[in-house]
This record gives C-alpha cells, sequence and structure tokens, in this order.
C-alpha cells in the first residue's frame, strides 16, 4: 500500500516547477505554493528533445520569471515512453543541479488518478505500454487517496479480472481499451489521458513541504520492463 497524501502547513510558500514527458503529450508547470502560476502542454510526438527547453523558456518569459527562481522541481518519472521519460528526468536533474535546488520524482500513474481523486472509490490508472499491455496501478480515490497496489505492466485480459468493484479509468489506456473494460470500469474521460505537470507539481510540492528530495544519483525512472533496444540485445546475445 502507498502512502496517503497528506495536508501540509499552509504556510508553506515555494516556487516548483513541475514537468512530465513520460508521454507523447509533455507539459511543463510553475507553481507557487498551490497556485498554478502557468501551464504549457504540447503533443509532439517523439520530439521532447527538441521541444522541452524552448517551451520552458518560453512559460518562464511569459510569466516574466527567470529559472533562477524556482525553489524545488518535481519530474515525472513514468512509467511511459523510455526516451520522453529519460528526456524529462535529465532536464530536470541538469536544472537541479545548476539551481541548486532539491528535486523529487513523481510517478506518471499517480500523477493520472490524482487528478481524479474526488472519486470516492478505486481509481485504475492505465497508459499504454504498446505490445498488448499497459502500465497501470490501482488507486484508492476519496478523501484518503493512496494507492492499492504495485506499478503493473499487464495485458488488459490479465488485469480486469483484479476489477473487484465498479472502478474509475484514467489515461489513455483506458480509452484505447475501453471496449474491454466495458461493464467493469467508467471511462474517465478524454480530458484525463495524460499527465499534467501541474499535478506533478502539486503531488512534488506536497513531499517538498514536508522537507522531502530525492538524491540526485538515486533517481531513476519507473520501467517495469526492458526498452526496445534492450530486447533486440537480447536477441542477439
Amino acid at each position: 500500500m502507498g502512502k496517503r497524501i497528506t495536508q501540509v502547513a499552509r504556510n508553506q510558500v515555494m516556487m516548483i516547477l513541475g514537468l512530465d514527458t513520460s508521454t507523447l503529450a509533455g507539459s511543463i508547470a510553475l507553481i507557487r505554493d498551490e497556485q498554478i502560476l502557468g501551464e504549457v502542454s504540447f503533443n509532439l510526438g517523439r520530439k521532447h528533445t527538441e521541444r522541452l527547453l524552448p517551451e520552458m523558456d518560453w512559460l518562464f518569459h511569459r510569466l516574466g520569471l527567470e529559472p533562477k527562481s524556482i525553489e524545488g522541481i518535481a519530474v515525472g518519472i513514468g512509467p511511459g515512453s523510455f526516451t520522453g521519460v529519460r528526456v524529462g528526468l535529465a532536464t530536470a536533474k541538469g536544472l537541479a543541479l545548476s539551481l541548486s535546488v532539491p528535486i523529487v520524482g513523481v510517478s506518471s500513474l499517480e500523477a493520472l488518478a490524482w487528478s481524479v481523486r474526488f472519486y470516492d472509490g478505486p481509481i485504475l490508472a492505465l497508459l499504454d505500454a504498446r505490445k498488448g499491455e499497459v502500465f497501470a496501478r490501482f488507486y484508492q480515490g476519496g478523501k484518503n487517496f493512496q494507492a492499492g497496489s504495485e506499478h503493473l505492466v499487464i495485458p488488459p485480459d490479465r488485469l480486469i479480472p483484479m476489477i473487484k468493484e465498479k472502478t474509475l479509468a484514467v489515461g489513455e489506456g483506458s480509452r484505447i481499451y475501453q471496449d474491454q473494460f466495458q461493464g467493469k470500469a467508467a471511462f474517465a474521460g478524454f480530458e484525463f489521458e495524460y499527465p499534467r505537470a501541474s499535478i506533478i507539481g502539486k503531488l512534488g510540492w506536497e513531499r517538498l513541504a514536508r522537507k522531502e528530495t530525492d538524491p540526485l544519483e538515486q533517481m531513476v525512472p519507473i520501467y517495469l520492463r526492458p526498452s526496445d533496444a534492450e530486447f533486440r540485445k537480447a536477441e542477439v546475445s
């Protein structure tokens, strides 16, 4: 079971940069305390490397801020796109090192589930893992929002028997396999398909306000399975 998200002192005021590139839809957000100052989303396929820093520069410029004004960074660490997660994490680590600010990693599935935390029942966060599988994790919604399972990479037909009661499914995986989940889980809607940087930032803000940080050298992506390149290397060997 995961730790429950707890309330922190309201007098904690911090400027947090949130970013997520774990899916084909990337996003960047700036949060002060619990207010979203600005958020940029871009669905550009696999061009995160080309667009992440320019989009970030645009957001800072638009808000009249400079990177040195941030006091912490929260980054989505997957599961999701191998390339996307690596790009986002490397960028976040580089910024944290150059700006000397703390950093925390946030599960992309947790960010998805948290976006529908108001649902007072089981929530199933799903992202397309390709190869006929999904990245999945169960959560309990409502005021005691918390994780209800480990991260999984699994075919939908093996996941369905794990659904024991009325469940809200969120994320692109729930749309892609909506027909298979018919009668077992309700689809939250297209507006909840991808993790948002503002939610990554909010969840990161909660941890940073409690003085929790992740050591740079220990921050690694949540992969769950080898990359395609590793698969090919194993096949050759």
